[in-house]
This record gives C-alpha cells, sequence and structure tokens, in this order.
C-alpha cells in the first residue's frame, strides 16, 4: 500500500478491503445459507464474535503502539481456570490481577529491556498456557452463579453478548479518542524516536497497552467461562492467531500508528461471519483455521512498511 493511499485513509487505515469484505460475507451468506437470518443464528453470531471482539480491542490498543501479543489466548485460559479454581467472591478479581501482572511483564520486556514483542509474548503465551494446564488439566469446576448471569442474561429483549460488545467498544474509543493517553499511543506508533524527542514518554505508555491488552483477554475470558458454565484451560487457543487476523483484516497496520476501533470491529465480523458461514454450510471448523491463516497472509502482505511489530 502505498503512502499516498495511506495518507488519504488518515490514521484509521479503513479502505475496500476492511468495509467491504463484511459486506461480500454478508451477501453470500445470504444467498447461499437461508438460515443466516434466523434470530436464533444471528444471536449465535453475536455471541461467537463478543469474546473475539474483546480480544481484537485490546490487540488493537497494543498493535497502535506498534507491537503484538500473542499471549492473548493463553491469557483467556487462565481466566478460565481462575474463574473456577478460586474462591467466588475473588474469581474476578483474581483474574483480572493474574491478567495486569501478565501484561505488565509482557511490557517491561518489550519496553525496557528490548525484547521484541513476538519473543516477549511468545515466551508468556508457553508459560502462562503451561500455568493454567498446571492448575486444571481438563474442562471442568463451576462458574460462579453472578459470572454466568453476565454472560447469559438478556435484557430489553437484547442478549448479554450485546451489552459486553457496546461496553468494550465505548471503552476502548475513550481510551484511545478521549484521552492524552490515546494520542501518546498513534504517535509512538507512528514513529516512536520522533515522539520521544517531541516530549512523549514511550516506555509508560508501551507498558500500558500490554497491561489493557491482557485486560481485555480477561474480560474475554470471564464472558467465555460464563457463557459455557465451566473452566477450561485450553479455551483460549484460537484467539492469539484470530484477533491479529481480526485487526489486520480491519485495515489496522501491524507496524503501529494507523488503525481504530471500528476497524477492529469490520475484522471481527468479517471472521465471525466467516466461522458461521461454515457451521450453516457444514463446512469442517478444522478448516476455519486455514482460512483465517490464509486472510491475515493476505491482510499482511497489503502493509505499508516492512518491519512487523518493533
Amino acid at each position: 500500500m502505498s503512502a499516498v493511499r495511506v495518507r488519504r485513509l488518515g490514521r484509521s487505515g479503513l479502505g475496500v478491503v476492511s468495509l467491504g469484505l463484511p459486506l461480500v460475507m454478508f451477501l453470500l451468506l445470504a444467498v447461499f445459507a437461508p438460515d443466516f437470518f434466523a434470530l436464533q443464528n444471528i444471536a449465535n453470531v453475536n455471541s461467537q464474535i463478543t469474546a473475539l471482539l474483546i480480544v481484537a480491542l485490546g490487540q488493537l490498543i497494543v498493535a497502535l503502539a506498534g507491537g503484538i501479543d500473542i499471549s492473548v489466548g493463553s491469557v483467556v485460559s487462565l481466566t478460565s481456570v481462575l474463574i473456577v479454581i478460586v474462591q467466588p467472591a475473588l474469581a474476578v478479581p483474581a483474574a483480572l490481577a493474574a491478567a495486569c501482572a501478565i501484561g505488565f511483564a509482557n511490557g517491561i520486556g518489550v519496553a525496557v529491556f528490548n525484547v521484541h514483542p513476538l519473543v516477549m509474548t511468545l515466551a508468556s503465551m508457553t508459560f502462562v498456557q503451561g500455568l493454567a494446564l498446571l492448575f486444571v488439566s481438563s474442562a471442568g469446576g463451576m462458574t460462579p452463579t453472578a459470572v454466568v448471569t453476565l454472560a447469559r442474561a438478556n435484557l430489553g429483549g437484547f442478549p448479554a453478548a450485546f451489552f459486553w460488545c457496546v461496553a468494550a467498544v465505548a471503552a476502548v474509543s475513550v481510551i484511545l479518542y478521549k484521552s492524552r493517553f490515546g494520542l501518546r499511543v498513534f504517535a509512538i506508533g507512528a514513529n516512536a524516536q520522533s515522539a520521544a524527542l517531541s516530549g512523549v514518554g514511550v516506555g509508560g505508555p508501551r507498558i500500558a497497552c500490554y497491561v489493557l491488552c491482557s485486560i481485555g483477554a480477561a474480560i474475554a475470558g470471564i464472558y467465555l467461562t460464563g457463557r459455557i458454565s465451566t473452566g477450561d484451560p485450553t479455551l483460549g487457543q484460537a484467539f492469539g492467531l484470530d484477533s491479529v487476523a481480526a485487526i489486520a483484516l480491519g485495515g489496522v497496520q501491524l507496524s503501529g500508528g494507523v488503525g481504530s476501533v471500528a476497524g477492529a470491529v469490520m475484522g471481527t465480523i468479517t471472521l465471525g461471519l466467516i466461522a458461521n458461514g461454515m457451521n450453516l454450510l457444514g463446512v469442517s471448523p478444522f478448516f476455519h483455521a486455514v482460512v483465517t491463516g490464509v486472510l491475515l497472509l493476505g491482510a499482511i502482505s497489503l502493509q505499508r512498511r516492512k518491519v512487523i511489530g518493533v
């Protein structure tokens, strides 16, 4: 993608691909999957994309600062485990605290010790996933009633998943567009050296980005655990790849500085429609990972910089 093209799109990154893919998928499903418009299916799509959207919004924050976090899936899994093994009153605080610690460790590794984000988050991904399996080797346990209620309740005819999505989009929009922190994130992602010379602190915001990303993964883990009403140490296995694919499809530049909440939403909807379409058409679920990988490769091929994740 040329520099002229990027300037025309501005820092949102939205373009023909990010806006057109969801529309194309919608039209294809409308034609080839008659059950797509069933109310139950629409509700299922909303529920399926909620967790991915929350994780993708956290991934967006890190990507805008020029980083990447592939440990988010392990954070989802560890959260699911903690929700069922910790006392109900402390389960959610414990999961959020663990996520903050993981994000802080990732941020310190990247911002202070200059470890490449892929290497740092790969290491933490492996460690955290091992920790989750050490606590609980297989799915099981009881989810606190309050968590189940928050994930499954209906309000005014709308499922809880809808409100989780709205809350996540609103929160990240405020962080990125209505705060000085958001301005610093965009500045750091566009050119960290120039930002530092302009008096913008680089290390602190970068660390905060990884903390926020991990918190997002933990919130997604809380939602998913409430949906399935049990703990699962492998619950987040696909989120590392899927969250990166979602933001890339939404026009977010993985090299930093360009991207938007709307783009993350569009990319997530695209992946959600693909997964739902495969279910409706009877395509093997194992093929979903193949399609996601191809889409991620295609989206990254359109990136304007050659260095990703620094």
